[in-house]
């Protein structure tokens, strides 16, 4: 049996690499040369069948030490991935396409393009895109169809997150045609591997609930340890100053603050203006603000004042490249990047070719980006300020649009409002210029402009712009997590505890997480559904994760204070330096469905606990590294102390990756057929999965039982953690990759401090603690005799 082990192990590590291997062959050589060659070859699902044939053989032999939730747990994963080898073996893919009033009754095979029939006949009556009220932005694709079998007929609906299934067939919305007179269906068919799949994932559910509940679980064990003791640890605060020199005209801040109170079409949704001045101050400069001018009397400056504002330097220009060549440092004015002749100063560089992969080129087109923008503006073509009815909806004009064709009273007043605004502007008249501001107002009421965003939600967002806590918030929390950190480090090497010094960490995490309660919640009102639609927003959800988690826990383990200040610090940081705080946008299509919401969730709790036993090993190894060599006893009970706290939260982390994953799995098969599809993001959350399902089984693997070990391997498997969410998003690409949601140079900057820290530590961890007892021998520590 113990061979077997071995062998067992052996098998899973070695698919473990090859899994990650996999991703950057695919990366080189190409998605279909690694479905060929690896995902759907032949030795690939042998491996997988041997390791789950020999793991299966060790737990039914075992029979996880009458542990029958733990036995489950292993089971359920033959389960699914017999359902996988089912799927792989039996199930049909392919596509249909519909023309309007045709009936087809076969379907075309996703790999040999040859036909197949249908029992039945589908016939699309309608194709529709339903976009999100008042916007021209997509919000579902929907395909009425009716089913045609024999005599009977069923009319039906097919669109995104909404499956069409009949006598074993399932239907999912792809494509359409150009016309919108045509539809493509993909078709699967799958009556073997889905239902096996799916009671795995069942029995997944309820192993994972017993094994934490079940009183023989090692879990429960680890709960009732007797090393398991509270404990826990001054007081720094940073303020940032800005002063503001003499700058250029611009409105009032009361009358810009009623300017952006007004709705406009900004980015396929209805939106205060006061969120795309936010954006375009964002943008052109970097900061909401800019001199002591709110965005909004930077967005009134450029439109009412531009001969003005055309010389401040508020152009943030990010490369010495572009610097150059227009003769400006850090930051440039509209007039920079154009010479004497009015000739565009950077016309030269734009016209290499677009496939240039190359930095200056990309810090080029940046800086075009930017003088666009504001050619834009003062064009008035970006101000779809005034909704017009037209048919059956309504559309939104900007003032520069053809009016032709609308009723008169409308277009005299869409041509007219600028030309009395800019007067009333030039004169001075404040009284004015807030009459002529509250006409647009109600002309936008009059037109059914609040049915699209109603005072409520407008509101909310302009409380949600003004609160913004986020850069704030990431430079508290990491002062005070790294003040927290080597408090609680030299707090264990003392031997010392201080509870005055405990209560005055707890503030800034208590301020912490209600400001980001209220900013998610803001958000969420705001955008109309959970905030977890790109990158800024599932940093903000860790952090919340990460605070929340270290709430309920630093009674019980003293280091979450200063380890949830410190994860939470960096999330904030890295969504703060990535996006700066991006436009909420209306969600694809595909991402209206609460399995999605569910899936981020669980998997970002789980990536939040997983940075909290990261620095759990961080302390450890610089507790190791830091104690005197004669008070090894006491440096073995604290060492064993935190990798007691690491394997608890292990156990929840590890449960909510795979629950994580598997939702999503369900989420993916109800929105286009498939659960998997080898992606590298899902290969590598895999990967993930699996790097940390091995110190869980600390009974079959005893180097584990190893503290020094143990924290060091958590130490480096969070490595995948950032290989998932960063590395895939930069540098593998794939599905679910959204590189353009953060700065690449920052994100790579943070990953090799990291690891060049993690090396650090674990090499003078590694010289200085010497185990002066094997730790097998240690059997009233955690690890000798737990795990699965």
């Amino acid at each position: 049996m113990r061979a077997l082990t071995r062998f067992a192990f052996a098998l899973f590590v070695g698919m473990t690499l090859c899994l990650a291997a996999a991703t950057f062959v695919e990366k080189a050589e190409g998605t279909e040369f690694a479905a060929r060659t690896i995902y759907h070859s032949g030795w690939f699902v042998l491996w997988w069948a041997l390791l789950a044939v020999s793991a299966l053989t060790v737990v039914a032999g075992r029979a996880v030490a009458g542990r029958p939730a733990a036995a489950a747990l292993h089971f359920s994963f033959g389960l699914i991935l017999l359902g996988a080898l089912l799927t792989f073996m039996t199930a049909r893919k392919g596509y249909v396409h519909l023309r309007e009033g045709r009936t087809v009754n076969a379907y075309f095979c996703e790999t040999s393009a040859e036909s197949r029939s249908l029992p039945f006949g589908l016939r699309l009556d309608r194709f529709e895109i339903a976009c999100y009220p008042g916007t021209q932005a997509p919000a579902d694709y929907l395909s009425r169809v009716t089913v045609v079998d024999g005599q009977d007929t069923r009319a039906a609906v097919v669109s995104m997150n909404r499956v069409l299934s009949y006598r074993g067939y399932r239907f999912y919305q792809t494509s359409f045609d150009e016309d919108l007179r045509g539809s493509i269906l993909s078709v699967n068919r799958d009556p073997y591997g889905i239902p096996v799949t799916y009671a795995g994932y069942l029995l997944l559910g309820f192993s994972m609930i017993g094994t934490l509940c079940s009183k023989r679980s090692g879990f429960r064990r680890l709960l009732r340890h007797p090393l398991l003791r509270r404990t826990g640890c001054l007081l720094f605060f940073v303020f940032g100053a800005y002063g503001a020199a003499a700058a250029p005209a611009t409105l009032s801040r009361e009358t810009a603050d009623a300017l952006g109170r007004l709705r406009i079409l900004y980015d396929g949704r209805i939106a205060p203006v006061q969120t795309f001045a936010r954006d375009f101050t964002l943008k052109i400069y970097g900061k909401p603000s800019y001199r002591g001018f709110s965005a909004e009397q930077v967005l009134a400056g450029w439109i009412f004042y531009p001969e003005q504002w055309q010389f401040e330097r508020m152009i943030r220009v990010g490369q010495d490249t572009v610097r150059r060549s227009i003769g400006s440092g850090k930051t440039a004015a509209l007039v920079d990047f154009f010479g004497t002749g009015r000739d565009y100063r950077l016309a030269g560089m734009l016209r290499l070719p677009a496939d240039r992969n190359d930095s200056a080129l990309k810090a080029f087109v940046e800086a075009d980006e930017k003088v666009q923008l504001i050619a834009m503006l003062q064009s008035g073509r970006m101000l779809k300020l005034f909704p017009v009815v037209v048919g059956d909806g309504v559309r939104w004009f900007a003032p520069t649009d053809s009016v032709r064709g609308l009723p008169r009273g409308d277009s005299v007043f869409i041509k007219g409002i600028f030309p009395l605004l800019y007067e009333a502007v030039q004169s001075g008249r404040d009284a004015d210029i807030r009459k002529l501001i509250d006409k647009t107002d109600a002309f936008q009421r009059e037109r059914d402009g609040e049915r699209f965003l109603p005072d409520a939600r407008l509101r909310a967002e302009l409380w949600y712009n003004r609160f913004d806590p986020v850069s704030l918030l990431c430079r508290i929390n990491l002062c005070f997590g790294l003040l927290a950190f080597v408090r609680f480090v030299w707090s264990l090497a003392a031997g010392r505890r201080r509870r005055w010094v405990e209560k005055i960490f707890l503030v800034p995490l208590i301020l912490s997480a209600v400001a980001l309660t209220a900013t998610l919640a803001l958000r969420s009102y705001t955008a109309g559904h959970l905030p977890l639609s790109n990158g800024y927003e599932t940093m903000l959800f860790v952090a919340w994760c990460v605070l929340l988690i270290a709430l309920g826990l630093r009674r019980r383990f003293p280091i979450v204070t200063a380890s949830g200040l410190l994860l939470s610090g960096f999330a904030l940081l890295v969504a703060w330096l990535g996006m700066t705080n991006p436009q909420i946008t209306p969600l694809v299509p595909v991402l209206r469905s609460p399995w999605l919401s569910l899936h981020v969730s669980l998997i970002m709790a789980s990536y939040a606990l997983f940075g909290l036993i990261m620095l759990n090993g961080t302390a450890a190894l610089i507790f190791a590294s830091v104690v005197r060599s004669d008070a090894a006893a006491k440096r073995t009970v604290l060492l064993c102390r935190l990798q007691l706290t690491g394997r608890l939260l292990l156990y929840p982390a590890v449960f909510l990756l795979v629950a994580g994953i598997f939702i999503g799995a369900v989420w993916a098969n109800a929105s286009w057929g498939r659960y998997w599809g080898w992606d590298p993001k899902e290969v590598w959350a895999l990967v993930t999965l699996m790097l940390y399902a091995l110190p869980l089984h600390g009974r079959s693997i005893v180097r584990f039982r190893d503290p020094l070990f143990f924290h060091a391997y958590c130490l480096w498997a969070f490595g995948a953690v950032l290989m998932t969410y960063f590395g895939v998003n930069y540098f593998l690409g794939g599905m679910h990759s959204y590189a353009g949601a953060f700065a690449f140079g920052s994100a790579l900057t943070v990953t090799v401090a990291v690891v060049v820290v993690f090396v650090l530590l674990t090499v003078v961890a590694r010289v200085r603690y010497k185990n002066p007892v094997p730790y097998s021998r240690h059997r009233r520590y955690p690890g000798s005799g737990s795990g699965n």
